[in-house]
């Protein structure tokens, strides 16, 4: 009786070994590597990356390689600092350390304000899958925010690694490395050409900065453009397209055309030709949804790729969320700032 008493007791025992250890195995590796710095003293960004490193293990939610090991396959790889723009050589580095997700954050002095972002890396998709960021007067205040970002940070860990519907929040950074402004949960079409089948799209990003100040277009008061654009969510692609292709009166650049600036705009995980300028109503989202909460924080005026006709095209101030045409500021000539814009 005794006998089979140990043996059940050890079949149990083994069988909570056996538990425990298919748990861990399922938990997911990160790699969090050092953070960069913009602005920012170098030492104080590395006291915040050990705060934040301590707070991210506490949460329980990853398994962290070590330092050590990081910095071994680092140098056996060559990494370079600029290859941490390339998210298919980080993707790399986090699989040569059989981690699933790499874990970057960058700390940024902006006027007054420190910016502080992190994201998690999918190695296998090497899309943005999670993200998170504060803006702070000191760098000490930080600290505080740590636990509730890493949190939310290592939930987001969770949800679908794609586009699926409900996947990002208003706010997060999406695939392609910008603000999601727009969620639609039936979708909406969005067309390369007009020759093209719609694509249809659940949500819209916006680049996380300006490309500059430029002109609507190159024609002045000799030759005006009468282009066809329309006005609304995903209208902006189909309106970057007439006004790249339009014969205007100089050849585009970035600096004289805003749509041709945002058609040429890519990141790590997107190329040329995904992203473009903003529609009216797609430019409203923005100030709505991003400028009023704070993720970004221009004042200035922006354009829109919708013109109201052959001399005017709508922009608007983000400062009070004014849009206008008809006036001084809205002469397709004259320069406004510009956001580019993708749908997915």
């Amino acid at each position: 009786m005794k006998a089979r008493i140990t043996i059940l007791l050890l079949m149990v025992a083994a069988l909570c070994c056996s538990v425990a250890f298919a748990k861990e195995q399922q938990k997911t590796v990160a790699v969090v590597v050092p953070f960069d710095s913009s602005g920012v003293p170098q030492e104080e960004v590395d006291v915040v990356y050990r705060m934040f490193l301590s707070e991210f293990v506490r949460t329980g939610k990853c398994s962290v390689v070590d330092r050590s090991s990081f910095d071994k396959i680092k140098a056996q790889q060559n990494f370079q600092l600029s290859d941490w723009s390339n998210n298919d050589k980080v993707a790399k580095l986090g699989k040569a350390l059989n981690a699933n997700v790499v874990v970057t954050g960058q700390a940024m002095k902006f006027r007054t304000q420190v910016m502080f972002i992190v994201q998690i890396l999918d190695v296998n998709s090497t899309e943005i899958i999670s993200s998170s960021d504060e803006r702070v007067g000191d760098v000490d205040e930080l600290f505080s925010r740590f636990p509730a970002m890493c949190r939310e940070l290592t939930k987001n860990l969770s949800k679908p690694q794609n586009a699926a519907a409900g996947s990002y929040d208003i706010g997060d950074f999406g695939p392609g490395g910008g603000y999601v402004f727009y969620y639609s949960e039936a979708g909406f079409p969005v067309y390369e050409s007009d020759n093209a089948s719609p694509v249809i799209c659940h949500y819209l990003e916006c680049s996380p900065v300006e490309l500059g100040s430029t002109t609507w277009c190159p024609c002045g008061n000799k030759k005006w453009c009468n282009i066809n654009t329309m006005d609304g969510v995903g209208a902006g692609k189909l309106n970057t397209a007439h006004i790249v292709n339009y014969t205007h009166e100089q050849s585009l650049t970035p600096s004289n055309c805003a749509a041709y600036a945002c058609s040429r705009y890519f990141t790590g995980t997107t190329k040329e030709g995904e992203w473009y300028l903003p529609s009216r109503l797609e430019l409203n989202l923005i100030y709505e949804n991003l400028r009023k909460s704070g993720k970004i924080v221009s004042d200035a005026w922006h354009w829109s790729s919708s013109q109201d006709n052959s001399s005017y095209a709508w922009n608007q101030r983000f400062s009070d969320g004014a849009q206008n045409s008809y006036n001084e500021y809205n002469y397709k000539n004259l320069y406004s700032c510009v956001v580019a814009v993708r749908a997915f």
